[in-house]
């Protein structure tokens, strides 16, 4: 009872705090959402503290990655950072929450558009694997109604406000929602139709839905479920990903994953994940700041580092 009082208050303190947000010149709302940020970091100092812990174990592999670009960076740097564009998400959410997100949409930019259009002609779906970085949600929206409709793969919150709250945002422009834990048969009936799946993976799954698959240097429990359907399906697997340039939002796609052809199919299906793992690390790796470090990622880690 206690917990979920809890919860509820801060969905409440959620809402409220989107309205001047929403109501604000976007350029405003930007700059009072990285101040946002700063206060988060002072009011939230679990999250602080498992930011810094989980960026300390990962940046020295980070750092010596052909793709590191953000020079002597350290932990207390990174995780500032990330408290600023956290706060700057929440400020976009607020837009998108209210149906106010024409300007914020309008200036996404979308690279590598030939790798989708190369991967829907061939007609057998596409699962587009993303990570908890920049703005996920306005990237499925904006690629929902610029290019082609979504189904974005959820996990049930257990909390239906925050469940309804999410939708909100999720169902606008074209995309539909499709929860991971009983939308199997929804899943492989939109791909046969030649359609979009957004997946976001880079959370812990336990066995027996995950396995260990190698994430920035250490094993890290992930789901076989893209791989499942890539490998059942023959659909093209790309990695979508966005991240803030410049004041703007950039949507990158990355040419499709190679679909592994030998082996036996736990070996195929540890293959593509871990190269679905290594499209997801290389992302943070550019973008170190602009990935949630403040989740136990690596929670039960199954192994030693690789």
């Amino acid at each position: 009872m206690k917990e979920s009082l809890k919860w509820f208050s801060a969905y409440i303190g959620l809402l409220t705090l989107l309205i001047p947000f929403a109501l604000l010149p976007l350029s405003v709302s930007a700059h009072l959402g990285r101040y946002l940020g700063r206060l988060l970091k002072i009011i939230l100092p679990k999250w602080h503290r498992i930011g810094l812990q989980t960026v300390s174990e990962r940046l020295d592999f980070m750092q010596r990655h052909p793709l590191w670009n953000s020079g002597n960076l350290q932990p207390g740097e990174l995780i500032d950072q990330l408290f600023a564009n956290t706060g700057l998400f929440i400020a976009e959410l607020s837009k998108l929450y209210f149906g106010m997100d024409s300007e914020l949409m309008a200036a996404v930019e979308i690279r590598g558009l030939e790798h989708y259009t190369t991967a829907h002609a061939r007609g057998r779906g596409i699962i587009g694997i993303t990570a908890h970085a920049g703005n996920w949600e306005l990237m499925a929206l904006t690629f929902g109604a610029k290019i082609h409709p979504v189904g974005v793969v959820a996990r049930n919150m257990k909390r239906g406000y925050l469940d309804a709250m999410l939708e909100k945002i999720r169902l606008r422009h074209g995309n539909h929602l499709i929860y991971r834990d009983s939308g199997a048969k929804e899943m492989l009936q939109l791909l046969k139709n030649n359609g979009v799946l957004g997946i976001l993976p880079d959370q812990v799954v336990k066995p027996p839905h995950g396995i260990p698959a190698n994430f920035l240097g250490a094993p890290a429990w992930t789901s076989v479920m893209p791989a499942k359907l890539t490998i059942k399906t023959g659909c093209a697997m790309l990695p979508f990903f966005t991240h803030k340039e410049g004041g703007k939002n950039i949507i990158t796609i990355y040419p499709e994953l190679e679909i592994p052809q030998q082996g036996s199919e736990a070996e195929r299906i540890l293959e593509l994940t871990t190269r679905m793992n290594s499209a997801i690390g290389e992302h943070v790796i550019r973008h170190p700041a602009q990935w949630n470090w403040l989740y136990r990622r690596w929670k039960g880690n199954p192994g030693a580092a690789v």
